[in-house]
């Protein structure tokens, strides 16, 4: 029979999460692990597998999580054209208060994807929702008058998560507040543009 586990198996992963987010998942050792989390090695491995398998659990945890905040703050504003702009540019309530280390999917997709399918099959997934559900609010923005017939939901879909990602790399190269908020401006005017309002 299996021994109960003696620690808060989401504080584990959180401390586990934070150390591979600062640090890389190609940088953060076990060593690093079991100083962030205080479990000894054959703990960590006994409940989690092997590192990988720890961050690849985490990396789930974590989108997961972003597609539920992200479907959330999209759907609880009452303009469906709204609430995609002002996801596009961060400023629907606090979704992700992009921290200084940035996305981690962001950051382990372009660190690992061309080595690793995991990886790259999570970015894909992630990416692929997220298209999805720009793509209905922008039907539902259509079908509302909001905006017109002519614009082609899953292209401009494809676009708008296209700019946010680049919207959260700006905010992580540390460009600055003042020209952060211009570069949104910005995006917010050439999307108004682009859809004829």
């Amino acid at each position: 029979m299996a021994r109960p586990r003696k620690f808060d198996e989401q504080a584990v992963l959180k401390a586990a999460r934070d150390r591979f987010w600062r640090r890389g998942y190609a940088s953060t050792s076990i060593q690093d692990l079991t100083d962030a989390t205080g479990l000894g090695t054959q703990s960590l491995y006994g409940a989690f597998g092997s590192k990988r398998d720890l961050f690849l659990r985490i990396l789930d945890e974590y989108c997961a999580r972003q597609a539920t905040g992200l479907e959330a703050a999209i759907t609880e504003d009452p303009s469906p054209w709204h609430g995609v702009t002002s996801a596009v540019v961060f400023e629907d309530g606090g979704r992700m208060d992009l921290p200084p280390q940035g996305c981690l999917m962001a950051n382990s997709a372009a660190a690992l994807s061309t080595q690793d399918d995991e990886v790259r099959a999570r970015a894909c997934r992630s990416y692929a929702g997220s298209v999805k559900l720009f793509a209905g609010r922008i039907r539902q923005a259509q079908e509302s008058g909001e905006i017109g017939d002519d614009v082609d939901p899953e292209s401009t879909a494809r676009a708008l998560v296209a700019v946010m990602q680049g919207i959260e790399f700006l905010h992580k190269a540390g460009i600055g507040e003042e020209e952060f908020q211009r570069a949104k401006t910005a995006v917010l005017e050439m999307i108004e543009r682009s859809v004829g309002r």
